[in-house]
């Protein structure tokens, strides 16, 4: 698999770095189409998209949770795939937690309560969950963050990829990230809450380091790092919990997962 970093922003975008969002694409034969899926529609990632593929030609959206900056261009591609030169041939698969389509009809007004599912085939998460796209397997589990939030696992049936979306470290994301050849996990901390503030809602550097030895992956990639720490710094610091490869998630690069 293949997975193109649209932007790690957080939690807004800044020039020349979109939000939350990742193009994750199987391997195809010359001349054939991949599996497309776009993971998070953070702030700015849809015209990051469409340097790689027409909107339309997308397999399925996943959505983590339903915070802004990895939500926010699903309004904008509603329009993109509803109005604009040329739309998909069926309704595009958007998975996400609960609610999701209902906050998005309530922006863009009444009308678009009929036209949303001619964009998009909606299919809440509520726990423990798992649908085959194309020819990827994706599964997904609930993470802690404070809001319904999800970790999402991808299989092609020769590797495996995981996601946190934005998670504190938990059982259930070492779960889902066992066995995954790549482990891609948010550092939105420096540090984490002192005791008496609220639970913790993301990892620190040093939580992603641990959280990657703990699932035992080869290879740890930090994204959407808290803006008072450099990406070597992250690096530094995870590394220190994970004795595995550990890089920082930078716009426009294209990984082999």
């Amino acid at each position: 698999m293949r997975l193109t970093v649209l932007g790690t922003s957080t939690p807004y975008p800044r020039p020349g770095n979109a939000c939350s969002g990742y193009l994750l694409q199987s391997e195809a034969e010359p001349g054939e189409r991949p599996t497309s899926v776009w993971i998070d529609a953070g702030s700015g990632t849809l015209a990051e998209l469409q340097r790689y593929l027409h909107p339309a030609d997308l397999d399925a959206i996943w959505i983590s949770h339903r915070h802004a900056d990895h939500t926010a261009d699903l309004l904008v591609a509603y329009y993109a795939l509803r109005f604009a030169e040329r739309s998909p041939e069926h309704p595009i698969p958007l998975i996400g937690p609960e609610g999701l389509l209902e906050r998005m009809a309530a922006f863009l007004g009444p009308s678009s309560v009929d036209e949303l599912p001619r964009v998009f085939d909606a299919q809440e998460m509520s726990g423990w969950g798992g649908r085959m796209i194309g020819s990827l397997r994706l599964e997904w589990g609930p993470v802690q963050h404070g809001v319904p939030a999800f970790g999402l696992a991808v299989s092609d049936g020769s590797t495996r990829f995981a996601y946190s979306g934005d998670s504190a470290p938990c059982v259930s994301l070492e779960e889902l990230a066992e066995g995954a050849a790549t482990l891609l996990v948010e550092a939105g901390y420096d540090a984490g809450p002192t005791s008496g503030d609220d639970a913790p809602a993301h990892h620190t550097p040093e939580d992603a380091g641990r959280t990657a030895s703990a699932a035992a992956v080869p290879r740890l990639v930090l994204t959407h790092i808290a803006g008072t720490v450099s990406p070597a710094d992250a690096v530094s610091r995870a590394s220190a919990h994970f004795a595995g490869e550990t890089l920082a998630a930078t716009p426009g690069d294209i990984l082999t997962v």
